[in-house]
């Protein structure tokens, strides 16, 4: 589901906490873990049998993160095969929503439906190895494995999950994969699960969601008093943006605009941690991002206005009016981005911000004229 938001990240020292931040991300680690093994066991452990579930749904991986929230139907239990269940086909769903897919509503994330012909015999002869317990004192690589779901299927349309036969660290063993290797596929479909972008902000080619990051949001003097602020040298001189980020007004044909809208404001629970003020000196700073609204374009006097704003001396940037709506202006030439974005305040403290993530002076007219824009 796409939606604004405003966040919050507090700085304590050199170390950042960020609360109520949405997403997560996926390590590949090459260290070691210690992995341990109880007393008296045989070093096999039998898997309980799987839950069997009216039809295929190979949606079900999608929903792995959302458990327990409401609407969200349960997730089919994996285990092995069912005494008495009796296979004739597999279907194998493409892992970790790798799959895009674009339709009238937009482009979105999406699963692969892959329908297997083979030798099903060998697979669910596989599927039924035990898996290897941890062993004492035991080291294995902590790399992420991506594993998809398997699916068995009867002569009835009923399906069941499968688990996958792993080693003593956890890692699926080479039988399931060997047989699935040499199965063909039959049939391929694929299936939609989030939206990740509106058609509108397709058609504008803008970004579903945008954000005003720490260093663009408010400029704010370091903790310890011995950095350089955003946009500013250590004799405090403003920096200009980076050549080759922000091309000259004569560079630049036009300014494709992309407009967001920002949600609700943070709620006291998003603050720091009860008596950080007194342990550890700490500055916060808002993360404002909204979700697209609306696109445009703006050529001649008034993108010649924003772009040589843009290249201006920085100015202090800290101000306490948020904004609810911001435009960000990504410089074009002959169809082609030749810049780096520039982010507008429509509302607020109406500031322009850089390449370099100094706030800048935003002309009035330039901002109204970036608003009849994008009412066009």
């Amino acid at each position: 589901m796409i939606g604004g938001a405003v966040k919050q990240e507090w700085r304590t020292g050199d170390r950042r906490r960020v609360f109520r931040v949405a997403g997560a991300a996926a390590l590949t680690l090459g260290v070691l873990t210690a992995c341990g093994q109880l007393p008296g066991d045989d070093g096999q452990a039998q898997r309980e049998p799987a839950e069997v579930v009216d039809a295929v749904d190979c949606t079900a991986g999608g929903r792995a993160n959302e458990q327990g929230e409401p609407g969200v139907a349960p997730l089919p239990a994996a285990g092995g095969v069912p005494e008495g269940f009796v296979a004739v086909e597999a279907i194998r769903c493409d892992a970790f929503m790798l799959a895009t897919l674009e339709d009238e509503e937009g482009l979105w994330s999406a699963v692969t439906e892959e329908r297997l012909a083979g030798d099903l015999i060998a697979l669910v002869d596989a599927l039924a190895q035990p898996s290897d317990q941890p062993r004492a004192n035991q080291a294995c690589t902590a790399d992420m494995e991506l594993v998809p779901d398997l699916w068995l299927v009867d002569v009835e349309g009923r399906a069941m999950r499968a688990a996958w036969p792993t080693n003593s660290c956890g890692k699926t063993k080479p039988g399931v994969r060997e047989v699935l290797g040499g199965m063909e596929v039959v049939e391929s479909t694929q299936h939609k699960l989030e939206l990740i972008q509106p058609r509108a902000a397709l058609d504008a080619n803008c970004p579903a969601e945008w954000s005003i990051t720490p260093l663009t949001g408010i400029a704010l003097e370091p903790p310890m008093g011995d950095l350089p602020g955003p946009g500013a040298s250590r004799d405090g001189e403003g920096v200009p943006g980076s050549p080759g980020l922000l091309p000259s007004a004569d560079e630049a044909d036009t300014l494709r605009i992309c407009q967001y809208r920002t949600g609700p404001a943070l709620n006291e629970e998003d603050g720091p941690p009860a008596g950080a003020e007194q342990d550890l000196p700490f500055e916060s700073v808002k993360i404002v991002s909204g979700t697209f609204s609306g696109g445009g374009s703006l050529g001649g006097s008034a993108k010649d206005a924003i772009l040589k704003a843009a290249a201006a001396d920085a100015i202090d940037g800290t101000c306490d009016d948020e904004a609810a709506e911001f435009a960000v202006l990504w410089p074009v030439a002959d169809g082609l981005d030749v810049g780096a974005p520039l982010t507008a305040e429509l509302d607020g403290c109406q500031r322009l911000f850089g390449p370099d993530g100094a706030a800048r002076n935003l002309p009035r007219e330039a901002s109204t004229a970036v608003v009849v824009a994008l009412e066009k």
